[in-house]
């Protein structure tokens, strides 16, 4: 009975020792970390089908071996990558639906609302996530489950977040039928052309540019679904009324990106 208590004792222990270190040890971190950059790097410059295991070792400045040991295939840092992505947009959920909840009501709608669209436009309209769309649909055919998955938990859930805002809205001042159709239009209206843009050409517009067409889609917006409001004169700001390469000064006020 000894000898065989013994045999698993040492047969458990190598496989343990087999494992090597656990994923939150700081050096697999650090390790992990470094090989999903140079993935990242790689992929975004060569595409999916341009970049292999070893120029992502090479780059990394490791062995393909601790590449491999980190992640199994190519297909397993791509999905990596878009997981990051996808995280980034939970956060900003997060936040957006508790901004509707505690942070708007009737005397704030206007500016509050210019402010979300400012900052939604400038976290959609990024190089990192522009060059993510742009690779996740020439690849959308070889993925088609995590282009969905991107569509569902990017620009699906921020919609969704919008239209459940919007409709609480509808009690304090805006005139809502229909919260998924009206959340749907607030997002495009805010950075539609921008993105559009970016996304035929490869060139993110310049930040003021973007801002200008945010606050304008905020009007329009209000336009449709706000209430009568007071005059309040001609928004401050810019008006993007012949593209991002024509000269015009900045916005008076720095909007931040979440």
């Amino acid at each position: 009975m000894s000898a065989i208590t013994n045999r698993k004792t040492r047969a458990g222990l190598a496989r343990r020792q087999s494992f090597g270190p656990r994923a939150d040890d700081p050096r697999v971190v650090r390790t992990r970390a470094a090989v999903v950059d140079a993935a990242r790097t790689l992929f975004l410059r060569n595409g999916y089908s341009g970049t292999t295991m070893e120029d992502i070792a090479a780059l990394a400045g490791f062995a393909k071996r601790t590449v491999y040991n980190n992640y199994p295939d190519k297909d397993a840092l791509f999905n990596q990558i878009v997981q990051e992505v996808i995280a980034f947009a939970d956060e900003f959920v997060r936040g957006l639906r508790e901004e509707f909840t505690v942070g708007m009501n009737t005397a704030n709608l206007h500016a509050s609302l210019e402010d979300l669209g400012c900052r939604l436009a400038l976290a959609i309209v990024r190089p990192e996530v522009i060059a993510l769309r742009r690779l996740l649909i020439g690849e959308a055919r070889t993925f088609p489950s995590l282009a969905r998955e991107y569509f569902d938990r990017v620009p699906g859930q921020v919609i969704d977040a919008l239209a459940s805002g919007f409709e609480q809205l509808g009690r304090i001042g805006l005139r809502v039928s229909d919260g998924r159709r009206a959340g749907a239009q607030f997002a495009y209206l805010v950075a539609g052309e921008p993105l559009d843009r970016a996304m035929l050409t490869g060139t993110i517009p310049p930040k003021e540019y973007v801002i200008a067409c945010a606050r304008d889609g905020v009007e329009t917006f209000l336009a449709r679904y706000g209430t009568a409001r007071r005059g309040r004169g001609r928004r401050r700001g810019v008006t993007p009324k012949t593209g991002p390469g024509s000269n015009r000064a900045a916005p008076d006020r720095q909007t931040s990106q979440r």
